[in-house]
């Protein structure tokens, strides 16, 4: 059975050693904290609350035994910021080791933290959180997490999402520090809980489709290094995105809207599928809104479900206990085209996401159909049937920026960042990134092509196992055939 051990939490959730709950004077800066007082009698450890000590003395005993030994104090102190040689440590251990019990409990430690050896350490009261999330499911009391009592800490950190429109109200009055602090902190404990709360099933068969996919967070800081080695900042670039306007694309925390956060504006070009429906009139409006010389940042991506049972194209939502596609109109066009040979063909209309009145599921279904050859031989059809939408997409966008001959007039770089959306109801959604090019401005109508994709992502995913062929992979690459809508 897996155990959690108090200090192992402290660590997780604080991104540093185990004894994070207090820091190094020089990082105190870094975060916006509040001053609380305790009598001055207690002299370098005035500036500390009952609750930052206890917090400190829970974060270093590691073995939740409610005292530190002295083979661990040196090590302990160096994790607090005090580095000493082991005579000092030893000193310091037997002057405070009042009982001469060959430890230091949390009242010996309460004293220690008024010696001036430790006047260099600071509060870090963000960690209060974590001692009480851990004391609040530690229900038997033991010093440690099993797995059923970190399911819930996993449920409490993931479940309440809307809290960040609730910060973002706030930062309004208190400043964005905070956001960026929740941010950062959502996304990295997103990143080391995940395998306590995954589904199995959803997980293999992800790495058995899309082998090379990042969390959301990692990709966008992935594109946000590589574009800032090259001058693309928020005051000087206008992000747009052509990705499903299904609801599940647009949660916070997610890719879109962690891109939105960091360029600081977002505009939207997509419809169903991810494909860009706002068009030629849409991208032109979109280039018209670029800092004078400014650059140009454009993530496509259409987008797929991966439900507990491994099932590629479907998903649990939020708040729904039934199964439901994802992405609805690609599940939907692939339907209807498989449909066109069967005895009964399925009707259009009703609650079967096939109704061709929708002029965007048909405009879907006409560019797919001629893509589906070598289907059969596919780890997954819907898995293959996306990868061809994002080649859809993708020409859609190349023609766009292409087919506007004044685009440099308004830019003098286009970035585009194009892949697959994963949506996961448990884990975070991924994004498995397939293409990432920035063109500059060279006098041509096309601009200078640079390929950005292993600088950011590394080497390109094997897809041959995915796609079935040698054949089939060669044909989402080839760009010579271009789709139009």
């Amino acid at each position: 059975m897996i155990k959690v051990k108090a200090a192992t939490l402290l660590a997780l959730l604080s991104q540093s050693s185990p004894a994070a709950a207090f820091t190094s004077a020089p990082n105190e800066a870094s975060r916006i904290r509040a001053v609380s007082t305790i009598p001055s009698s207690l002299g370098a450890s005035a500036a500390f609350s009952n609750e930052d000590l206890e917090t400190a003395f829970f974060s270093i005993d590691i073995e939740a035994s409610g005292s530190i030994p002295k083979t661990s104090f040196a090590d302990a102190l160096a994790d607090l910021g005090v580095v000493i040689d082991n005579s000092a440590a030893d000193a310091l251990f037997d002057k405070y080791d009042a009982d001469k019990g060959g430890s230091i409990d949390l009242d010996e430690f309460k004293q220690l933290m008024s010696d001036p050896a430790m006047s260099g350490v600071k509060p870090q009261r963000d960690m209060k959180f974590a001692m009480d999330l851990f004391k609040k499911y530690d229900e038997d009391g033991s010093g440690s997490i099993d797995r059923g009592e970190f399911r819930a800490v996993a449920s409490e950190i993931q479940a309440d999402a809307r809290r960040r429109s609730l910060i973002s109200v706030a930062a309004a009055a208190i400043g964005a520090t905070i956001v960026a602090d929740y941010s950062q902190e959502y996304q990295w404990a997103q990143k080391n809980f995940r395998s306590l709360y995954i589904e199995p099933l959803a997980e293999e068969m992800q790495n058995k489709a899309f082998p090379t996919a990042l969390l959301s967070g990692d990709l966008d800081e992935a594109i946000a290094k590589t574009l800032g080695a090259r001058g693309f900042t928020p005051a000087n670039t206008i992000f747009a995105h052509s990705v499903c306007s299904d609801e599940v694309n647009n949660k916070d925390e997610q890719l879109v809207a962690l891109m939105v956060n960091r360029w600081q504006e977002g505009f939207s070009l997509g419809g169903l599928a991810g494909l860009p429906f706002a068009g030629k009139s849409g991208f032109r409006a979109f280039l018209h809104h670029v800092p004078d010389e400014g650059k140009l940042l454009v993530m496509f991506a259409p987008h797929v479900g991966i439900d507990a049972a491994g099932k590629v194209g479907a998903l649990q939502r939020d708040g729904q206990t039934k199964v439901s596609k994802a992405c609805g109109a690609a599940v939907g066009a692939y339907g209807v085209i498989s449909s066109k040979g069967a005895a009964t063909p399925k009707p259009s209309g009703g609650n079967d996401d096939t109704d061709l009145f929708d002029p965007q599921l048909n405009t879907i279904v006409n560019l797919l159909e001629p893509r589906l050859g070598g289907i059969e031989l596919a780890v997954d059809p819907i898995s293959f049937v996306t990868y061809q939408m994002y080649a859809i997409v993708r020409d859609l966008i190349d023609e766009c920026v292409e087919g506007t001959p004044d685009v440099w007039d308004f830019a003098n770089e286009v970035s585009i960042v194009g892949g697959i959306m994963i949506n996961r109801y448990k884990g975070g959604d991924f994004f498995q990134p397939l293409s990432f090019e920035t063109r500059v401005k060279d006098g041509s109508s096309k601009g200078k092509v640079i390929d950005l994709y292993e600088d950011a992502f590394g080497a390109k995913p094997d897809l041959v196992g995915v796609l079935g062929s040698e054949e089939a992979v060669a044909n989402l690459y080839d760009r010579s055939k271009r789709a139009k809508l």
